[in-house]
């Protein structure tokens, strides 16, 4: 990749973490995950660069849409499931990028959708599920260690 071309790509995830911040601020109910260490800023770049890395097409999109978002958080989450299902501990970003990626899904049941976005949005609900089962799971296992 060109110099030109990382450069490229490295200001268009940047207007995307913008296009993030802006649509997450508007979601009254989301505000209150970020009032713990990690900004909402840091979990915007955190999904550009996710999405940067495994679906730049949708850099592209514009403008920011509950369905953009939803497609940009589920790309996230399959990053992140795998991550987690290999032992690594997700940081709180990443975290919340699950939360948000849940409540997107939540948030699009009650409307009319294809059937392919249904499958994703139920697949998002189930991997949420495991992870949280998987959470957990991690917590007893340090608390019997100690």
């Amino acid at each position: 990749m060109s110099v030109i071309a990382a450069t490229r790509l490295q200001f268009k995830k940047s207007a995307f973490a913008e296009e993030v911040v802006k649509h997450l601020v508007a979601e009254n109910e989301i505000r209150d995950l970020f009032s713990a260490a990690t900004s909402l800023e840091t979990t915007s770049h955190i999904i550009a660069a996710v999405v940067g890395s495994e679906a730049p097409e949708l850099l592209e999109v514009s403008p920011m849409s509950d369905l953009l978002m939803f497609n940009s958080l589920f790309t996230c989450l399959r990053v992140l499931f795998v991550k987690q299902v290999q032992g690594t501990d997700l940081s709180q970003g990443e975290q919340q990028i699950v939360s948000l990626a849940n409540r997107f899904a939540k948030k699009l049941t009650s409307n009319e959708n294809s059937i392919h976005l249904q499958g994703n949005i139920e697949l998002v609900i189930k991997l949420y599920n495991q992870l949280q089962t998987l959470a957990k799971a991690e917590v007893r296992s340090h608390r019997s260690m100690c």
